[in-house]
């Protein structure tokens, strides 16, 4: 059966043809397999992590709605949230904003979106590109490469049965999936003028979160493009998860006609970030998050293989 993510022009089993792909430029200088959250290379007796990432088709809907500065806040949150998912300190980074035409107005709220980000996730913005593309770009892209520092990489090799499974809410929708949503909305199944808001809730940034503990922590995943599948990152044991009721953003996007189990694939579902912690830590982890986070105990790791998802329609989902 033929997704409506592929239908509306995205097929995730193709990417990771292209990422297999990109794979073969790999020389052995990084320290972790292609495929990670990021990558790193040894600099002394630290290690320099760097990720680059961009909004996506979101900027699209941010020129529709006139909601363009949570963009720039995304840029920064799709990138430092991936770095700490390998242990790794975000410290600064560089932007590349490309138009179609001069547009004063949405550089200056993309900048102001971008200082507001790295405001928040505590680094600096050292540079950047702006290019203006005609026959190239439609509207805006915006990305942004980030590097961070770390002592000791998480690389998901402590995970083991019996560590238990958080997350933390989500903003919303965050900056995935935004060709199928724009899909549904051009079909007339999901009303911009209803649920644009929501839509444009900038990607949550957990990095100072969850900086504090990352020596308590076993392994994070950022939950972007690929959803839950993206836990096949960290371990191969089995991953057991039951899912909260998710934000009513998501509930619109299922009614206007994605499949309930696509939802699981194509989108956070109302959790941003997963961390794996030993089951002796669990209490001590919870309390701490919850003064800034909204924590939930989604389950537990155990012997198998695969991921094991309970639904918010207690329909069980295996990926």
């Amino acid at each position: 059966m033929v997704s409506e993510y592929k239908k509306a022009g995205v097929d995730l089993n193709k990417l990771k043809e292209y990422h297999a792909l990109a794979s073969n430029t790999f020389q052995n200088s990084g320290v972790l397999k292609i495929g990670h959250y990021a990558n790193a290379i040894k600099l002394g007796d630290k290690y320099l992590a760097m990720h680059v990432d961009g909004v996506g088709t979101k900027t699209i809907l941010a020129l529709k709605t006139g909601i363009i500065e949570p963009t720039g806040i995304d840029c920064i949150a799709m990138n430092v949230n991936d770095l700490v998912c390998v242990g790794a300190r975000p410290i600064a980074g560089v932007d590349y904003l490309a138009l179609e035409k001069p547009m004063d107005d949405v550089v200056e709220k993309v900048m102001r979106g971008l200082k507001q980000g790295a405001d928040e996730a505590n680094i600096e913005i050292i540079g950047g590109e702006t290019a203006i593309m005609p026959g190239v770009i439609t509207g805006y892209d915006l990305s942004c490469s980030i590097f961070g520092l770390s002592d000791k990489l998480k690389t998901g090799e402590d995970v083991a049965p019996g560590d238990i499974v958080l997350g933390l809410k989500s903003n919303g929708v965050h900056s995935n999936g935004y060709s199928l949503i724009r899909k549904i909305i051009d079909e007339g199944k999901l009303s911009l003028k209803d649920w644009g808001e929501d839509l444009m809730r900038p990607t949550r940034i957990y990095s100072s979160s969850v900086i504090p503990i990352l020596d308590k922590i076993k392994a994070l995943a950022h939950i972007t493009g690929g959803a839950f599948s993206k836990l096949k990152r960290i371990t191969n044991y089995r991953i057991n998860l039951k899912m909260p009721d998710p934000p009513q953003v998501f509930k619109a996007i299922e009614n206007a006609g994605v499949p309930h189990f696509e939802m699981y694939k194509v989108f956070n579902m109302g959790i941003g970030m997963i961390i794996f912690v030993s089951k002796d830590l669990k209490d001590d982890i919870i309390e701490f998050l919850s003064k800034k986070e909204t924590v939930y105990e989604l389950g537990y790791v155990e012997k198998g293989e695969g991921i094991k998802i309970t639904t918010y329609k207690n329909e069980i989902l295996y990926i």
